[in-house]
């Protein structure tokens, strides 16, 4: 018996199989140049996914992504796979762009739990392996953790802080001083470390968004202060640290721009 093949629903298929193909986004033109599809045919056919939501349309770059109902058929894969084994792949790739040691730790009652370390350098005076957990209140990855945060789990770390006395003298009373540092890390999208542990170690950390948008786990990236300075840091590494937390990010099925909505209100 033959097939009846719907022709529209095909084009329809090959206009997602594009833009899947590029996490950061596909331009109209691209599209039509992958699928060979007609200018009218591909952007009827994207108006009707944007629509349906299967793909989502970023005004200002122009460019289409897959959408909240595509990564919706895939979440139940996506929550049943262990971020460690799907993020570590992604963080040796960046370990040896930068020539740096890489972490990625995730929050865990007012501590960050390392959950992969790939090294190509010791530090001195410190030996983290899978497994360490460290205080989130005053360093970049917990930091980074803590900008991010669902409401409650931020709350419950500064109910801690106020009921321990040593704590409020480090962070202000009821965790005011961090709750500046987290806002300034909100706005910029990054956390700065500087003495980190030990003296004169600097790091920087980007958080890595599961599909509600909040901070699932944290990236971070440990130099010597005396090898790296501030600058280099930030114009040379940041750059790299974000591209490799975005692109987990989505494989987690965050949306930027879609999720940032419910995470501001």
């Amino acid at each position: 018996m033959a097939v009846k093949v719907v022709e529209s629903l095909l084009k329809g298929l090959k206009v997602m199989e594009a833009v899947a193909c590029h996490p950061h986004g596909q331009s109209l033109p691209e599209i039509i140049r992958v699928t060979g599809l007609p200018k009218a045919t591909a952007y009827r056919m994207l108006q009707t996914l944007v629509a349906s939501n299967y793909l989502h349309y970023f005004e200002d770059t122009t460019l289409y992504q897959l959408g909240p109902k595509v990564m919706s058929l895939g979440m139940s894969t996506l929550a049943g796979q262990d971020l460690a084994p799907l993020a570590e792949p992604y963080l040796k790739e960046l370990s040896k762009r930068i020539g740096q040691n890489v972490n990625m730790g995730i929050l865990d009652h007012g501590k960050v739990v390392y959950i992969i370390r790939v090294k190509v350098r010791r530090i001195l005076g410190i030996d983290l392996a899978v497994g360490s957990r460290l205080p989130a209140h005053n360093s970049a990855i917990g930091w980074a953790l803590l900008a991010f945060a669902e409401a409650g789990r931020l709350q419950t770390l500064l109910d801690e802080i106020a009921a321990d006395e040593k704590l409020s003298r480090e962070v202000g009373p009821h965790g005011v001083n961090l709750m500046r540092r987290l806002e300034r890390i909100r706005q910029e999208g990054y956390a700065l470390g500087e003495d980190e542990y030990v003296t004169g170690l600097r790091s920087v950390a980007v958080p890595v968004f599961d599909q509600s948008g909040h901070a699932e786990a944290a990236i971070n990236v440990p130099v010597f202060s005396q090898l790296c300075g501030k600058r280099e840091l930030l114009e040379q590494y940041l750059p790299l640290v974000r591209e490799t937390a975005a692109t987990i990010s989505q494989l987690r099925g965050y949306l930027p721009g879609v999720q940032s909505e419910s995470r501001s209100q």
